[in-house]
């Protein structure tokens, strides 16, 4: 029986979290590689590759635009002063597909993610 529950309490964290599970302070790796373009560097892309890991710092609600931001601390940061544009990335294995701002300034990766889809799945386990 407690191999079971042991497994069953495994097996839960390695499935992607929904948005409204994510909590501060904790580990997760991203469940899917994404680019989002430099503003320093014209066509310069900095790469967020699937298991790399960040820790959320700060979740904000920005309640007049119905959006959250998450912030998070990325770890693989090419520069503490990158900054990049955002972008609309499609979160992988939703349906319907929920799409996601994301945009990197100062090694804070910044998600921004509308009320409505706070329930969908993540794409950090």
């Amino acid at each position: 029986m407690r191999l079971f529950i042991g497994l069953m309490l495994l097996t839960v964290n390695v499935f992607a979290a929904d948005w409204n599970e994510l909590e501060i302070q904790q580990k997760y790796r991203l469940t899917q590689s994404f680019q989002l373009p430099q503003l320093e560097r014209s066509k310069s892309l900095v790469d967020f590759l699937e298991g790399e890991e960040v820790v959320l710092k700060e979740i904000v609600g920005l309640d007049m635009i119905k959006v959250v931001l998450y912030k998070f601390d990325y770890k693989n940061c090419p520069g503490p002063a990158m900054k990049t544009d955002m972008e609309i990335i499609p979160v992988k294995n939703t349906s319907p597909v929920v799409e996601i701002g994301a945009q990197l300034e100062n090694c804070t990766l910044e998600i921004f993610i509308e009320n409505k889809d706070l329930m969908s799945t993540s794409f950090f386990e």
